[in-house]
């Protein structure tokens, strides 16, 4: 059931939000672009290991969930604006700390610094519920967000070269170049929000609900974080939201960890590398337009099942690739629009929980949770398939947990059809969750 349209002031206000959003993505978007491809490279030149160059991003992720709980609940104090900005600020410390730990030669502080470079994986991940805030297509206005991080992502891995020959003029190794452009491209973008996203829209969602929207009851947000959790635990629409974000985080990142190693040690240059990392980041943004109409038409369900499927081809496609260049980038081609399709379908499933309106950013920080907490295991263990079965092992292994979001999303799909009065009740809380004009 499609939401009532917006009142022309909260209208007006959306596309301001949205738009403000966008320029944020771009340059935050950029500032992770460092994490995602140099982090690899880096990891192997200070340890001179292939195993360890999934730790890197193993540790963003991580690090990103971690702050996810820590920034949804300030935002649930002071409002999306701060805790956004909060975030990019502490993507620009870790990607200094990245730049200091390879000029000193020091290994665990790139792990430390890939860590708080998780905050502004958060910022850039967790602005797609503040488009949502008060849109009434949310999947189409979440799905903006995402795309204009597309733009950042897929600039980034280019200029692994030219900021490589910087990064040399400077004596630090040529993976560093990406870290130096990532600590502007965070302050940027934090300045961006703090001068622009006003009013915040968290506040406006807040002010222009109904008094009775949620379940019901008092607020369980005041149990602290044990009853947040057990809430959210509690609820089966969070249990099946959780699920499709962590194995889909899990197994993209599993494989595109390490996709760099494996590029490089089979004589692709650098430059290529970061082309062929492009068009794997190009093929996770630019099909939200796309998955987030499918998310509003037809159901976030229906878009995490395609999803699985994706990534399962991806898999499969990885298995038989071997070293061949083009099977290797046809993998990672499935791989980022099954990520794109289960990210998606996701968030609408988190965003259209029936939970009570004072637990919704604390939902969205767990589901954030599970994605950095499943993808820094597949992360971590990347490196070691690589390094023990090839680039087959790691897509098989990676890939197979989405028979499970298979699995459930097909006994979901069949409980919801077979049960009327949970259909009427999801429209009716979907129309009380509308903003009220």
């Amino acid at each position: 059931m499609s939401s009532p349209p917006l009142p022309p002031s909260l209208w007006l206000l959306q596309r301001s939000t949205v738009r403000v959003l966008v320029a944020a993505q771009l340059l935050g978007a950029l500032g992770l672009a460092a994490g995602g491809s140099a982090g690899a490279l880096l990891a192997q030149d200070l340890t001179g290991s292939a195993s360890a160059a999934g730790l890197p991003l193993a540790a963003l992720v991580l690090g990103s969930g971690v702050s996810a709980v820590a920034v949804t609940r300030l935002m649930d104090r002071t409002g999306r604006r701060v805790g956004l900005s909060v975030a990019h600020l502490g993507g620009a410390l870790g990607a200094g700390l990245a730049v200091a730990a390879a000029a000193t030669r020091n290994w665990p502080l790139l792990l430390v610094g890939c860590v708080l470079l998780g905050c502004g994986n958060t910022a850039v991940m967790l602005a797609r519920y503040a488009a949502a805030d008060i849109a009434s297509h949310r999947g189409r206005s979440m799905s903006t967000v995402v795309a204009a991080a597309s733009v950042g992502a897929v600039v980034g891995p280019n200029l692994l070269g030219p900021a490589g020959t910087l990064a040399g003029s400077m004596g630090l190794p040529e993976a560093v170049g990406l870290f130096l452009l990532a600590m502007p491209a965070f302050f940027g973008a934090a300045l961006v929000l703090v001068a622009f996203l006003r009013p915040d829209p968290l506040q406006v969602a807040r002010a222009a609900a109904p008094a009775h929207i949620g379940t019901g009851g008092d607020s369980p947000a005041v149990a602290g974080g044990r009853g947040i959790l057990a809430t959210a635990l509690g609820d089966r629409h969070l249990r099946l939201a959780v699920l499709v974000l962590a194995l889909t985080n899990l197994t993209m990142v599993a494989v595109m960890a390490v996709s760099p190693v494996h590029l490089h040690a089979h004589g692709i240059g650098m430059g290529m590398v970061g082309l062929i990392i492009s068009a794997h980041i190009a093929s996770m943004y630019l099909p939200s337009p796309v998955t987030g109409w499918l998310a509003d038409r037809h159901g976030g369900l229906v878009v995490a099942g395609a999803g699985a499927l994706l990534l399962l081809g991806a898999g499969a496609t990885a298995a038989v690739a071997g070293s061949a260049r083009t099977g290797v980038v046809t993998a990672l081609l499935l791989l980022g629009v099954g990520w794109n399709a289960g990210l998606i379908g996701g968030s609408a499933l988190l965003r259209d929980a029936p939970v009570h309106p004072s637990l919704r950013t604390h939902a969205e920080g767990i589901g954030e949770l599970g994605m950095g907490a499943a993808a820094a295991a597949g992360g971590a263990a990347a490196g070691l398939l690589l390094a023990t079965g090839g680039f087959a092992l790691l897509g098989l292994v990676a890939a197979a947990p989405c028979l499970l979001v298979l699995a459930v999303v097909a006994a979901t799909g069949r409980t919801a059809r077979s049960d009327p009065q949970s259909r009427r009740q999801a429209a009716l809380q979907e129309r009380a969750r509308t903003p009220a004009g």
